[in-house]
């Protein structure tokens, strides 16, 4: 990428921060490569200022020593201007650009940010979801945006961090039982939230994550999350980390609450691209051993969904389970059919589509069960995790994968084991 490539104009006039920090300031006739925050937004008039004021805020608080700009990708239809018009009133200390897509998908508007970041030759990036509006509480230097920064500066390799979206637990059991082992093995991770919507790329991960001979788009990120794009960070031979949760704001968490956790969009998009992770090549280096589990933190002790939301679960469920039933040969335990699929997407010609199909099936028809003990415990969380981490310990070493030996004890945190979960091997 081009380095010490001018800063794209826009509008400077915001004033520094009223919190004490000091901006930077640059002298010479070249100016370092900076920081692009890449904003891909689809209406978001009423969220998009306060993310990318939020946004700033957290790089400006990790030291930032280069200039920063915020480039809004807004895909809304040309005639609806209020995202545009949000952005422009925000009070942003360094420059900003405006791109516009009309009509785009999320992966469109995400590719055209980071090939606008690769002009400029950004040395790093962060990518920001304008959706949620998240860790608005803590200031600005303890924000898990800029514990993401400080991590990828601490990467051996730098390439990615991403900061996870904290969400009820009953809209997590397809990350908890399916996604997070599945996407382990090659990622090298357990991941929190396998949509990574915001993160943080180093400078030199951008064009791997953008060329053409990746394949990016085969992995799906366009179908609105960054798990291919984290794919290919990771097939680059660059590090790929998380932090802990960002809490939502109380409104964007009232929303999750009431939103259906049996979401077969959702789940179009992630499981292809989880499968397809089979094929990302391990990285040369020694990997470190993987944690079966991954707490959700944030979330209020005895959290239960909403009496309807659950009842309309529980009825897809039932619905799943009676046609997974009908189908001879269908494993009992769990996590075997993960295990079976993650073996028949490593074919040469795999039937991707079909085998995300039969993984949803067999997943959703143990799901009435998990989501019944889940209420019954009270929440998702400790009670539960003894059956998760042992069909997650044992799906990653039938993959071959390193397994960390123990929980931790901040993983556990002496809370005490209920008995296993019903459906799991």
């Amino acid at each position: 990428m081009g380095r010490g490539a001018a800063r794209p104009s826009g509008d400077t006039t915001a004033p520094p921060p009223a919190d004490g920090r000091a901006v930077p300031s640059f002298t010479g006739n070249e100016e370092p490569p900076p920081l692009v925050v890449v904003l891909p937004a689809f209406s978001n008039g009423d969220t998009v200022a306060l993310v990318a004021e939020h946004t700033e805020q957290a790089v400006l608080a990790t030291g930032l020593s280069r200039p920063i700009c915020t480039v809004l990708v807004d895909t809304s239809a040309a005639t609806d201007e209020r995202t545009r018009v949000a952005f422009q009133n925000a009070r942003l200390w360094g420059s900003r650009v405006e791109l516009t897509l009309p009509g785009a998908g999320w992966g469109a508007a995400v590719a055209r940010g980071l090939r606008h970041a690769a002009q400029v030759g950004a040395e790093e990036v962060v990518l920001a979801d304008p959706i949620a509006p998240a860790d608005l509480e803590a200031p600005a230097v303890e924000s898990r945006l800029a514990s993401a920064l400080r991590r990828l500066r601490e990467q051996e390799r730098p390439g990615a961090v991403c900061s996870p979206l904290a969400a009820p637990w009953w809209q997590r059991l397809l990350a908890i039982h399916v996604l997070r082992p599945l996407c382990a093995p090659s990622l090298g991770l357990t991941l929190v939230d396998p949509q990574a919507r915001t993160l943080v790329l180093s400078g030199d991960a951008v064009p791997d994550v953008l060329s053409p001979s990746w394949g990016l788009m085969r992995m799906g990120w366009e179908h609105g999350h960054g798990l291919g794009l984290l794919a290919a960070v990771r097939e680059a031979g660059l590090d790929v980390g998380q932090t802990l949760p960002r809490i939502p704001h109380p409104e964007a968490f009232a929303r999750s609450m009431n939103r259906s956790p049996v979401d077969r969009r959702e789940a179009s998009a992630l499981l292809p691209t989880a499968l397809r992770l089979v094929s990302v090549a391990s990285s040369v280096r020694d990997p470190a051993p993987v944690m079966p589990w991954v707490a959700d933190l944030g979330l209020a002790k005895g959290q239960l969904p909403p009496p309807e939301v659950f009842t309309a679960m529980l009825t897809q469920c039932s619905r799943a389970a009676q046609v997974v039933a009908s189908r001879p040969g269908v494993a009992a335990g769990w996590p075997e059919p993960l295990l079976n699929s993650w073996h028949a997407a490593r074919a040469l010609q795999a039937d991707i589509p079909a085998i995300a199909e039969r993984l949803w099936l067999t997943y959703l028809a143990r799901l009435g069960p998990w989501l019944r003990f889940g209420a019954s415990a009270g929440g998702y969380t400790v009670p539960a995790r003894h059956s998760v981490v042992a069909a997650a310990r044992q799906f990653l070493l039938a993959t071959g994968t390193p397994v960390m030996a123990e929980q931790s004890a901040a993983d556990v945190r002496g809370e005490s084991i209920a008995s296993s979960l019903p459906g799991t091997g």
